[in-house]
């Protein structure tokens, strides 16, 4: 049996381009790592954190705020977008990062945990999480519609060895607000769909068949109610969304999109999550934290 508190967390809209501009991104950090002390959680999971090397070739990282800020011993960040992969003319932070000579700024996901991580075949020795894509467009044209999608996939190394898959699914310009057009918010859904079922065919035979216990969370871009998480996930696959106490949107525009789900349904003992709407959280980005305590067997 294994109690763990888990939080995921999109960084968007608030520090998520680490762009070099202390006095832009002070608050906000503060908030976040005051935050971190209040939940404690023991597993932390974020997408769009990211770094950048300046012109000395000092590296400023997201990631080492939290490690060090956040007191977390284990940490994977898995690159999702990059000035030196990807650099493209139409995104101006790229350009701009260029004539502040930057050597290079990426974006992506990360995983933070109190516990280490153990090698995904064998649980009892210390391992290494894999950053794994599910979506690679031939070619980034500099906005999101053309952002490469990746998974974090570890394991923790504590009985019963948990899995752990922290993904970003796509969303498409267009798709909201009150210029949202039908055509495309059919094939924002098509995407996802297609993400989750690569999802499905990473885990399946080693995870899913095997009725493993797996945690997954994320910023999905979906509600809970889009086919590729109710049936996809749930009706087809026996996912088990850990439903907040509090259900309200996680993000003002897009509504519940941030979730954490959990697999086989026999192995969760119990669970309470709820959505994290303080003032804090609401300085630190456009999403709302999820958290969650499972009790795991």
């Amino acid at each position: 049996m294994l109690s763990l508190r888990v939080m995921s967390l999109n960084l968007g809209g608030g520090v998520k381009n680490f762009s070099g501009e202390p006095d832009e991104t002070t608050s906000k950090n503060e908030a976040l790592l005051d935050l971190l002390f209040q939940l404690q959680p023991d597993v932390l999971c974020v997408q769009e954190i990211a770094q950048y090397t300046d012109a000395e070739g000092l590296k400023h990282s997201m990631v080492d705020l939290i490690c060090n800020g956040g007191e977390y011993s284990f940490h994977c960040y898995g690159e999702t977008l990059s000035m030196k992969h990807h650099m493209q003319v139409k995104k101006d932070l790229m350009v701009n990062g260029l004539f502040k000579d930057w050597w290079d700024w990426s974006k992506g996901n990360a995983v933070f945990s109190r516990l280490p991580f153990a090698r995904l075949g064998v649980p009892t020795r210390e391992g290494v999480p894999r950053n794994v894509p599910i979506y690679q467009p031939l070619r980034y044209e500099g906005t999101r519609d053309t952002d490469p999608r990746y998974v974090i996939l570890t394991r923790l190394k504590r009985s019963p060895f948990p899995y752990l898959v922290n993904l970003h699914l796509t969303t498409l310009i267009g798709e909201r607000g009150e210029a949202k057009e039908d055509a495309i918010v059919a094939r924002a859904q098509q995407l996802r769909a297609e993400q989750i079922s690569q999802v499905i065919s990473l885990l399946s035979e080693n995870i899913l068949q095997k009725g493993l216990p797996l945690l997954l969370a994320g910023d999905f871009n979906a509600n809970p109610d889009e086919p590729a998480l109710q049936l996809g996930l749930e009706a087809e696959r026996g996912f088990v969304r850990l439903a907040p106490s509090n259900d309200i949107p996680t993000h003002p525009e897009a509504g519940a999109v941030d979730h954490i789900y959990f697999f086989p349904s026999s192995r969760l003992l119990s669970y309470s999550c709820q959505v994290v709407a303080s003032d804090l959280a609401h300085r630190i980005s456009d999403h709302l934290p999820v958290l969650a305590d499972v009790v795991i067997e």
